[in-house]
Order: C-alpha cells, then structure tokens, then sequence
C-alpha cells in the first residue's frame, strides 16, 4: 500500500516538474519576445506544448517546439513592394531633379523661359537693327538661352554619372548581401540538423533578403533543410547550393559617347571561390529595385532627355544660321569662313538652284557679282573654279581640311551671299551657305544637321583600313547585338549594305534624299539606341570619321546641344550680325548701293525664327512633327512634368502597399505586448501552480514516511 502510494506521488511530482520546466521555458520565450518588441525583422516565437508520454502512458508536459512565427504569403509580398518602391524611389528622386534642371521657374531660369526670351530680344531687335543696345540685349539672351541648353545638357550626363556610381555602390552591397545570406544558409542548416528552432539565425537572413530586395527584384524558395535558394524574377539563379555575385567594370567618368559594360551574374563555387559557367548580364532580367531604376535613368530616361535638348539645341542653331547665313553684316566681312563638311573637292556638289556671290566695299556698294547655278556644276572643285574664275581679281574660294573659305582680295571690300528666291541653291534641303556654314551665328562642338546631300551612288571616299565597333542597346539598358563595320566597297550604298548586313537584323540602315542616314530598329528592338564604341575610320584628308560624317550613334544626337554658343567674334562685337541682306535683281550694277545698316531683313528673318516650322525627329517619347522651336520645347519641358509627376504618383501609390503589407505582416508575425503580457501572466500562474503541487507531494511524502 505505501509502496503504491510512493509510485503515485512520485508520478505526480514527475507531471509537476515537467510542467514547471515547460512553463519556465514559456516565460523565458515570452521575455525574449518582450525585450525584442523594437527589434526590426524580429519575428515573435510562440511554446507549443504536448504531452509527455512514458511507455503509452501521460507522465507529464513537455515543450515540443518553439515555433517562429512567420507568414510565408506575406513574406514574398514584402519583398515584391520593397524591390517596387526601391525601383520608384530613385525614378522618383532623379526625375525630380531633371524637373528642377529644365523646368524651374526661378529667375525665369526654365528652358522654355530662357527660349522664348531670346525669341522676344530678337523680336525686337527687328525694330530698330541698328541700334547697339537692341543688338546686344539680343545677343545676350541668345547667348543665355544657348548656354541654358548647354549647361542643362552638360548636367543630364552629371546626373548619368551618378547614377552609374551608384550602380556600383549598389552592387557591393548586394554582393555583401548575397555573401551574408549564403553563409546563414549553412549556419541555419546546421541548426536545424540540431533541431534547434528558436536561432535568431533566420531573423538575420529574413532582414538581409529584404535588404537585398531593396536593389533587384528576387524570388525566395523554402528548402526542407532550413535554406533558402534566391533567384532573380525570370529565374536565374543567385543563391542555392552555390553562390554568385554581381560584376560590373564601369567607367570612372560618363560622357555622351560612354559605352557602358554589361552587368553581369557569375556563379561562384563555395570551395574555392572559383567561377562556374560563364556570366549572365541581369539587364534584361531585372525589373525592380534600385538597381533597375538607375539603369533605367541612366540607359533610358536621361538619354532620351539629352537627345530632346540636343534637338532642340540642333533646331535653334540651324533656324538661326539659316537666316544668318543668307543674310550680312554692314559692312560685309573681308571673308566667310565655313565649318568641317568632311567632303573633298572631288566629291558631287549634288545641289540645283542659284545663289550670287556678291563682292561689296566698306558703304555697301557693289563692286561685282557672280549668279552661280549650282545645277550646272558637277563637284565641289567645280563651284569653287567657277566662284575664283568668275570673281577673279576681287575674291578667291579654297576647300581646305573640308572647310569652305571665300575671301575678298581687296582691302576694305567683304563678301555676301544671297540664296535666289525662287530657286534657292541647295544641298541636303539647305541652302548652300547654310551647309557650309559659311557664316554661322551659332557654334557647337558637333554639326546642328546630318543631312550630308551625299546620294547612294556616290563615292563614299573613306580611307581604307577604317572600322568603326557598334553597341545596339536595348531599351532595358541590355547589350542586343555588338557589330563592326570595316571601309569597304566605293559607293556610299556599299557602306549602307554592310551597315546592314553587319547588324544582322537587328536594325536597318538607310539614306533619304538629303543624305541623312537613319538607323531603325526592328520592331523586336523597339526603342533600342546605337552607341559607337571606336571608330578610326577617316573621309579622306577631312579628319571626320564615317560615324561622325553621317551622324551615327546616340552620342552625335545629344552632343547637338553641348557647347552650342554665339560665334565669339560677333559676341565681342555686334556690328558684326548679319542684319541686311543684299538688295540684288538682273539690273544691278557695280556701283549700286546693295547693302543698308537701317536695313531689318536678317533681323525681320531672325525674328520669325520663334514662329518657324522645324522639322523634329521622334525622341524619348515625343514623335516626329513639323513644330515651332517654342512648342517643341513646351513639349519637352511638359514631358518631363508629366515623367516627374507620374513617378511621384506610382511611389506614393507602392509605399501606401507596402506599408499596409508590412503592417498586416507585424500584426502577424510582430510582438504584441498585451499578448505577451496575458501569455507571462498565464506562465506564471502555471509555474506557480506546479510548484504548489510539488510542495504539496513532498509534504504527502513527509507525512508518509512519519506513518511509516
């Protein structure tokens, strides 16, 4: 009887033991969960207990795991709104600062601002051309507005160079986080072989896959082991039983000629650190995280901004040369200097109409003229006989380095053009000064047009031994195809074909009739920018390479708006503005008066400038159009408000989600302390009654052994 009252009790203290070990490890779970109610990414843990069984028989409690708490659904869904919002963050924050480039509407500093004030002084400059004042506030603004578009597209490629540098800042972070969440992986591995469930383990490579969400878009998949493999959104691996990491030599400076190398994901063997397979470029396979939205700014978005400035530094420039160019100062200059065309004497003239070349003295009158129909010359050696034929004793034409002179040999005479009304002299839709830029208000580091006038049968007269290396990018910043193009064949036509033939497909390459050279992707590639890499080709004796010649590449298009500026001889004098234009018809004679300094006809031509038709190519969302240089550019600076306002809106939009799906994640998986204060208050309450209950069966013990 004693015997079996002893087995009893001792049963009974067991039970109570083991519930006061269970309830003791409660309450330590319970604190861990308080102390950690602030900590970021701590996920709750919650004791389950169960029943300890001794041979099919209830001797007790015990704790069969310590459970962390974690919602798989919302999980994933926190990493897709981090990795949209990091996206839209830097879209947000760049397009806010172009906003601040081209719109701001301090000090009248806008785009739009600083054009239609040069339109304005040049308006009226009209009224009274001879006035100095009027020619100098008019060559101020002028020289404001061209300076605005230069500055504003020197800082586009500013704003490109940050953004690559913080591409690869970005990328050792993400290399760091890659590393981290590897190395996790085998310690949580080894844990849970130990069956240990309560490691803070997986809290740490919880917080370093958000971390990593915050760069790139990423994809988590649960092992039955305790790991997690990572992989990007269309698949590619980044994390399994071996790791990777992200290469990227960038260039230390951007310029609009930078080429950038792919970003590339290269599996990494753990022994060793030796590579496995060959690199996969991540362009095309990224669609969130900040990584994706500075690609996108710096591939995409602020290229298509510095072609639109280019175009609208292009438009101005050839407006106003147009009209400069037809147009002369009083007195006329002692000689008209022109700009590198990269053609030769030997080359077509491929022009029709008539223009006159006028010799005048320092009061304007005319000394001789020379109607000259382009129609009837066959190259450009042959205008240039017949202007030193024709002129001869009062001026003189030479083609030097594929630049145009014509001087007047007497001191005291200049020259003048004038383009026939009614059968301008063109090349390439331009009027014959114009294309040789003979007498250009506007200067800039590259040509304000591509239409060469060369035809497809002509010679394309590029040195052999030439080639020029192509990048066709696509509009996800990926590398579509690499391609180069060796001088070859004789005929322009002959160049075109192996354009061609080299892309392979992925564009087509043409020339109109002016001679502009069009490259257009396929509709595959739509969206997709030529880069030139290298190019040492050479026309001729010119200096120009094929690539700068036809204005092929991204980088000829935005450099139409970079150094754009006055001609510095008219800035530091403005008598020297082509404000008259010469009075001219069948029955003029040497001696007539055909140049006036009250005459407005350049200045009446200048100032219709702001109401001209110009023909714009399609760019970075904004079409082809016949449109006045005003309105381009309110569509321009409306584009990029639009951009600024859309990127914002998204943000907005993505946080709020992210904030409500981290907010229903730490409803879940978070502390709450009122919980947790119930659950310690039931713990202790527990504890304390399996304490009673053991000191009631040592007191039954005492009481029996006294019996006894």
């Amino acid at each position: 009887m004693a015997l079996n009252a002893n087995v009893s009790l001792g049963a009974i203290m067991n039970t109570a033991t083991s519930a006061l070990q269970s309830n003791q490890t409660a309450l330590r779970v319970t604190a861990n969960n308080i102390s950690n109610l602030n900590t970021e990414g701590y996920h709750r843990r919650q004791v389950e207990f169960g029943p300890r069984l001794t041979a099919d028989r209830l001797t007790g409690v015990t704790v069969e795991q310590i459970r962390r708490i974690a919602d798989d659904f919302l999980a994933r869904e926190t990493v897709d709104a981090t990795s949209a919002v990091g996206k839209l963050d830097v879209l947000s924050s760049y397009f806010s600062r172009v906003q601040s480039l081209v719109g701001s509407l301090k000090d009248g500093s806008s785009l739009d601002a600083r054009v239609s004030s040069a339109m304005t002084a040049l308006q009226q400059l009209s009224v009274d051309p001879a006035s100095i004042a009027r020619r100098n506030s008019a060559l101020s603004s002028v020289t404001s507005a061209l300076s605005a578009i230069s500055s504003m597209a020197t800082s586009v490629q500013a704003l490109r160079q940050d953004a690559n540098t913080q591409i690869t800042t970005n990328i050792r972070s993400v290399n760091g986080l890659i590393s981290q969440i590897y190395g996790l992986n085998k310690d949580i591995k080894n844990a849970v072989a130990r069956n240990d469930g309560d490691s803070g383990l997986v809290d740490q490579r919880d917080r370093a896959i958000s971390d990593l969400a915050k760069f790139l878009d990423i994809r988590t998949f649960d092992q039955g082991d305790g790991r997690v493999y990572v992989s990007l959104m269309d698949g590619t691996g980044v994390i399994s039983d071996v790791s990777s990491e992200l290469r990227y030599a960038g260039p230390t400076s951007v310029s609009t000629s930078t080429s950038f190398p792919s970003i590339t994901l290269q599996r990494i063997n753990p022994e060793g650190g030796t590579d496995i397979g060959p690199a996969s470029p991540i362009e095309s396979r990224v669609s969130g995280g900040e990584i994706r939205g500075l690609i996108d700014m710096r591939d995409r978005r602020l290229p298509d901004l510095a072609e639109q400035l280019g175009a609208v530094g292009s438009a101005l420039s050839e407006e106003l040369n147009a009209i400069h160019n037809n147009s002369s100062s009083v007195p006329a200059p002692a000689s008209l200097n022109g700009v590198n065309t990269g053609l030769s004497s030997t080359d077509p003239l491929n022009s029709f109409g008539s223009v006159s070349v006028a010799v005048v003295d320092a009061q304007g009158a005319l000394v001789q003229k020379l109607d000259i129909d382009t129609s009837t010359l066959s190259t450009v050696g042959d205008l240039i006989t017949a202007i030193n034929g024709g002129l001869a004793g009062n001026a003189s034409a030479v083609l030097s380095n594929g630049a145009l002179s014509i001087s007047a040999v007497n001191g005291g005479q200049g020259i003048a053009l004038l383009q026939d009304p009614t059968i301008p002299a063109l090349r390439g839709g331009r009027g014959l000064s114009h294309f040789f830029g003979l007498n250009n208000l506007v200067t800039a580091s590259s040509p304000s047009s591509f239409a060469t006038g060369v035809q497809s049968t002509d010679a394309h007269n590029f040195n052999p031994g030439g080639v020029a290396d192509f990048v066709l990018r696509g509009a996800n910043g990926a590398i579509l195809n690499s391609f180069s193009v060796a001088v070859g064949g004789t005929t322009v036509v002959d160049m075109v074909t192996n354009l061609n033939a080299a892309a392979n497909g992925y564009a087509t390459f043409s020339l109109d009739a002016n001679g502009n050279m069009a490259m257009t992707p396929s509709s595959t590639y739509a969206g997709a920018r030529l880069e030139v890499r290298n190019d040492t080709s050479t026309r001729g004796a010119t200096g120009v390479s094929f690539t700068q010649f036809f204005g092929l590449g991204t980088a000829q298009r935005q450099n139409q708006a970079i150094n754009v500026a006055v001609r510095n001889d008219i800035l530091q004098n403005s008598s020297k503005m082509s404000l008259a234009q010469l009075k001219l018809s069948g029955t003029t004679v040497a001696g007539d008066s055909v140049l006036g300094i009250s005459d407005n006809t350049g200045a009446l031509g200048l100032a219709n400038v702001a109401n001209t038709l110009h023909a714009f190519q399609a760019s970075g969302g904004l079409g082809t159009g016949m449109l006045s240089l005003n309105d381009y550019v309110s569509q321009v600076t409306g584009l990029q408000a639009d951009l600024t306002s859309s990127a914002e809106s998204e943000r907005s939009n993505r946080v709020a989600v992210k904030e409500e799906v981290v907010a229903r994640r730490n409803a879940t998986e978070g502390v709450n302390l009122d919980e947790e204060l119930s659950n310690m208050m039931v713990f202790q309450q527990a504890y304390n009654a399996s304490a009673r209950i053991m000191t009631v069966v040592q007191e039954m013990f005492d009481t029996l052994l006294r019996a006894i």
